[in-house]
């Protein structure tokens, strides 16, 4: 490896019991059971485990080296075993990674997107407006990371928890922008999540623009309070030169007067929203959520408005491609270049994404990744309008288990006061008992209203689509990409559309 003292550039040292300068340390390790002779383990401390009760085994399989925020009685007592002991090991980790990999950021620019919802589909309409201008762009996000237009495997262990990471961890996220650069990348569209901008995952990165879209309750399990959450997101304030701002929401309005770094902001409310609505550097008017699908508004700009339509149902789709519009606009994309690529926008995977139904019917199935009370009453929102004279809009939903509780009531009550119909199921259970779940969702919702609960997913599924009627159109939420299923015995495959397909085939066998 090479030498210790530049791969712990940016890391704050506090002292060092280091035997030999000249050692070739090996591979960087978090995970103790990993680590190979002569490797670096770095202590880690999570929300279940810390990494310093686990030096002790990463010795024994031969580490050459630990990194620490403390010494412990075991680095006491083991004085042949090296240590650096720093202020914050997890930056660290990914201080070491990104020089390991090169630093890759200094070879690519970076666009960081963070809020409660809307960040994939925004790298997603960011991916193809770049691509309309000419760049060859990078996307690591929720769904999948994309090298141009091939997608790449972050992870090669299918039953990681590293996959279902909104922005991996520094083992996964620096190798893979490595590999861009020697694709021939341009431009990467980075999803920050809350966790990993708390986690000082992307401390080491240097983003041209940093993207807010908005905040509302999720999370709080991990922490705490509304603020917290906001203070993480902020810290993305830090790491980026210009800041894309939604002066709609009432957390992210607040960003503006704080002038740390340059700022635009965009609008769909305008005048009629927060008190930074009318200023708004981008503003959305004459707004259509249009009854077959897809949108369209008159972009306001300082020079010129212009046309945008995009295929996406929801208004949550104004928004998005208003805030991907915002942060095109700093990288002088012409307006018609913009229009043209949202005009022909395909369909972003588990994001209002349509069912294709494997032979005609008579209802419309749909798949979204809403699984917040917000997103899914937005989500019900964006598709009640499609419903045609006799049919209903149907609602099938679960919340994840060792996650915040406090919004399972939340999304009962959404989803019971919106739809004609809601099914109550099961969602990445994990080591909690479904049926708890379902009951804490159950505390919320509106009794008079229509309901049935069945425990098992892909059963839920298969009961919506064999009751559908004429002119019903139904929003299976929560999952949205995902293809697999979490419960107390792991991760398992688990395709909705597959479900969608085979129950709407067994229609005709009736």
């Amino acid at each position: 490896m090479a030498g210790l003292a530049r791969l712990l550039n940016g890391t704050t040292v506090v002292s060092a019991r280091i035997s030999s300068t000249d050692f070739d340390y090996g591979a960087l390790r978090t995970n103790s059971f990993d680590v190979l002779d002569g490797d670096v383990f770095i202590c880690i401390k999570g929300g279940k485990n810390d990494g310093h009760d686990f030096i002790c085994i990463a010795h024994e399989r031969g580490a050459g080296l630990i990194i620490c925020e403390r010494v412990t009685d075991y680095l006491s007592e083991h004085t042949e075993l090296d240590y650096v002991l720093v202020e914050n090991s997890r930056l660290a980790a990914a201080n070491m990674w990104n020089e390991l990999c090169g630093r890759p950021s200094d070879k690519l620019t970076l666009v960081a997107v963070t809020g409660t919802n809307g960040k994939t589909s925004t790298t997603y309409f960011l991916r193809e407006i770049f691509k309309a201008a000419g760049y060859k762009t990078g996307i690591v996000g929720t769904v999948k990371c994309l090298v141009g237009d091939e997608t790449e495997i972050i992870s090669e262990a299918p039953d990681s928890h590293v996959n279902s990471m909104t922005t991996p961890a520094p083992e996964r996220l620096y190798p893979e922008l490595a590999h861009m650069v020697d694709e021939g990348v341009e431009i990467v569209f980075i999803e920050a999540s809350s966790h990993s901008l708390s986690q000082y995952r992307l401390d080491p990165l240097h983003f041209a623009v940093g993207i807010f879209t908005n905040l509302t309750p999720e999370h709080l399990d991990y922490h705490g309070t509304m603020d917290d959450y906001f203070n993480a997101k902020k810290r993305l304030l830090d790491l980026c030169r210009v800041a894309v701002v939604n002066a709609d929401d009432k957390y992210f309005s607040s960003l503006i007067p704080l002038k740390r770094l340059p700022m635009v902001s965009y609008s769909l409310l305008g005048e009629n929203g927060t008190e930074y609505g009318a200023d708004a550097d981008f503003i959305a008017r004459n707004q259509c959520c249009m009854i077959d699908g897809g949108i369209s508004y008159d972009l306001c700009e300082q020079g010129g408005d212009y046309h945008i339509t995009c295929p996406i149902s929801g208004e949550f789709t104004i928004s998005n491609t208003l805030a991907a519009i915002s942060a095109a606009r700093l990288f002088r994309i012409k307006p018609d270049v913009i229009a043209s690529a949202l005009a022909d926008c395909p369909q972003v995977p588990g994001r209002m994404e349509r069912v294709d139904s494997p032979k005609p019917i008579d209802f419309e199935v749909y798949i979204d990744y809403a699984h917040t009370p917000d997103a899914l009453e937005k989500a019900m929102l964006a598709l009640k309008p499609h419903k045609r004279p006799g049919g209903r809009l149907c609602v099938l939903f679960g919340c994840g288990g060792d996650r915040d509780k406090s919004k399972r009531p939340l999304m009962g009550a959404a989803a019971t006061s919106i739809a004609d119909f809601t099914l109550i199921t099961g969602d990445n259970s994990r080591s909690e008992n479904p049926r708890s779940i379902i009951c804490d969702i159950l505390r919320g919702i509106d009794k008079t209203a229509e309901y049935k609960v069945i425990e098992r997913r892909d059963d839920a599924i298969r009961y919506m689509i064999s009751q559908a009627r004429s002119g019903d159109v139904i929003l299976l939420a929560g999952k949205g990409h995902e293809d697999y299923e979490i419960d107390s015995n792991g991760k398992h495959p688990f395709s909705e559309k597959d479900i969608v397909y085979k129950a709407i085939e067994n229609i005709k066998l009736k």
